[in-house]
């Protein structure tokens, strides 16, 4: 068997000589003992610790703060804050009274109101107490600016508060009636106050840019609703005064045609006459009676 001369153990020892000679002495190789492991400290612990530090923290602040206070006392004489940008009081404008010279409806009874830019004619006929009997209430609103209340049931209410602090407590069924003003928008609604209750039905005009606005309610008596024809015919019975100042706009509106199905109201002097009665017919055909015999 042959040796491969790169494997003689001769040359591999004098290879190992040579190494060792080149690196020098190399310590030898032992094994270490471990670091004995330390337990580290809970989370719990941790958020105590915390929790104390946060604690003391915001008290020493607190004391500072009280310090700061008694050494530095407010000014007597030091003028109260005011906002830079504060927004000035506007006071509500007040209503004048006005001469009712405009408007009529039968026997009803009239009163107006005026502010800048705005005329309210209020026209009441009956009373709210007298259950026999029927109740208006309507309003004839001039103005230029739009309707922005939106929605019936508020001007309802607003009205109602007006009118003597009438309630509204419970509305019903929305209609829309025609009359020559324009359509008319209604609901059923029941108005109370200390001591009656009656079941009327309101109304606007749905006209948000006309120059009159109608607003209201027609009340029928013994605790009845009115016919939805008898509103229209209220409303559209509404006329100019004789020489009103009315603005054109308004008295071309007034002057529109009635629908045929609401005739005038008869005057109150010709309602009150009665009718002539009619004369009773007589038979003219008389009972003859004969004499009786002579013997």
């Amino acid at each position: 068997m042959r040796h491969r001369p790169d494997f003689d153990a001769a040359a591999l020892a004098r290879a190992a000589d040579a190494l060792a000679r080149e690196i020098g002495p190399v310590e030898p190789l032992l094994p270490r003992p471990l670091p004995r492991a330390v337990p580290r400290r809970s989370w719990r612990g941790r958020a105590a610790g915390r929790t104390i530090a946060a604690a003391a923290v915001i008290a020493l602040l607190s004391v500072l703060a009280s310090e700061r206070r008694l050494a530095d006392p407010p000014l007597a004489d030091e003028a109260a804050f005011v906002p830079r940008y504060a927004a000035p009081a506007v006071a509500a404008p007040l209503w004048s009274e006005a001469a009712a010279d405009r408007y009529r409806l039968g026997d009803a009874t009239g009163s107006a109101r005026m502010q800048p830019g705005l005329r309210e004619d209020t026209l009441t006929a009956g009373a709210f107490a007298v259950q026999e009997a029927p109740f208006l209430h309507l309003v004839a609103v001039e103005t230029s600016e739009p309707d922005g209340e939106g929605s019936l049931f508020v001007t309802l209410a607003r009205r109602a508060a007006e009118a003597g602090g009438l309630a509204v407590v419970r509305t019903g069924e929305r209609g829309q009636l025609a009359t020559r003003f324009g359509a008319l928008d209604t609901v059923d609604a029941t108005l109370v106050d200390a001591e009656s209750r009656r079941a009327c039905t309101a109304f606007r005009l749905n006209a948000s840019l006309a120059a009159l606005r109608l607003e209201g309610w027609l009340c029928a008596p013994l605790g009845q609703l009115p016919e939805p024809q008898a509103v229209a015919c209220t409303v559209d019975r509404l006329s100019p005064l004789p020489g009103a100042p009315l603005s054109p706009v308004v008295a071309a509106m007034l002057a529109q045609p009635r629908a045929a199905a609401c005739p005038p109201e008869e005057p109150a002097t010709t309602a009150a006459v009665p009718a002539p009665r009619r004369p009773v017919r007589k038979n003219a055909a008389r009972v003859r009676h004969s004499r009786p015999a002579s013997p």
